[in-house]
């Protein structure tokens, strides 16, 4: 048996997330960790003191790697509490989104080859940032998609074909909102109407809607894209672009680089930061902490 990377492993699942089915994962988890001389343990969450529940867990087991086992918001929970410090967080996407998984090329809708990451990994240093006080990893946001997401949070129905069934209902309904922006990389505020705003320290949404091509988890900054308010039939050519990954080409898409940034709308919407709501907002500000968390992903490619 091969030394393996990680000794002591604490795995954290949502039971609920996705509306996967996670009653047979300990079987299989506890049948990898043996194949691999590692020790584990489980925590699942409840959404009753979990972050203290698991920091308790933590200084029990006294793990080198905790295994964020859910959707985003699961892995925005674990994330929360290894930031800034020498612990690993893994993913085993089961959610219904799973966006940083996506990111960082972690095997979807595969829990075995998911687990099989953790048995080669590459280790990774990669950004982190706060809006307004709150933690996030992936990327947060204002307007449409924050709009979306409070619908799809109200639903008994879990999965990416109930968040797609929110976003064809609400679409003709929603109005844009006025908006004023200030970063610390150029002098002069950007103002407008937007349709929505995100501040995405990587990539694509879990719908695998990309939304920043350009961003990079690694590079110590994020991008705020501004998507301007549309005539409704724009609407078809905006899909378009996202899907081929060519949304920044848009003459009604504005993206800015930066390390802080400001946001003043005229008047409160929801803000939304990896798949958890917020509260409604007249103002946000979002600041990068670079290099302040490490994940686990695949040796071919990462982030």
């Amino acid at each position: 048996m091969h030394q393996p990377f990680f000794k002591n492993i604490l795995f954290v699942i949502n039971p609920i997330s996705g509306g996967i089915d996670k009653d047979e994962l300990d079987h299989h988890l506890e049948a990898f960790c043996s194949s691999c001389g590692i020790s584990h343990s489980f925590f699942r969450t409840t959404g009753e003191n979990d972050k203290r529940k698991i920091k308790d867990k933590i200084k029990d087991n006294n793990p080198d790697a905790v295994i964020a086992i859910g959707g985003d918001g699961t892995v925005n929970l674990v994330a929360s509490i290894l930031a800034g410090t020498d612990m690993c967080m893994g993913i085993l996407p089961m959610g219904s989104g799973n966006g940083l998984a996506k990111d960082l090329n972690i095997p979807q809708n595969d829990p075995e080859a998911a687990m099989e990451v953790l048995r080669n990994p590459t280790i990774k240093k990669i950004d982190t940032l706060k809006v307004n006080g709150h933690f996030f990893v992936h990327l947060c946001d204002l307007g449409f998609n924050a709009h979306v997401v409070k619908m799809f949070s109200r639903s008994e129905h879990r999965g990416l074909l109930s968040y797609m069934r929110f976003t064809v209902m609400e679409f003709f309904s929603y109005h844009s909102f006025k908006y004023r922006l200030s970063v610390d990389t150029q002098e002069e505020d950007i103002s407008g109407k937007a349709f929505m705003i995100t501040c995405a320290n990587s990539n694509k949404y879990g719908s695998n809607i990309v939304i920043n091509p350009e961003g990079h988890m690694t590079d110590g900054a994020f991008e705020v894209v501004v998507i301007k308010d549309f005539k409704w039939y724009k609407v078809f050519k905006m899909i378009a672009l996202l899907v081929i990954r060519r949304i920044h080409t848009w003459e009604l898409t504005q993206t800015v680089r930066c390390k802080k940034a400001r946001i003043v709308l005229r008047k409160k919407k929801t803000l939304q930061y990896d798949g958890e709501l917020g509260e409604k907002v007249k103002e946000i500000q979002v600041s990068v902490l670079p290099g302040n968390l490490k994940v686990i992903c695949p040796t071919i490619s990462c982030a």
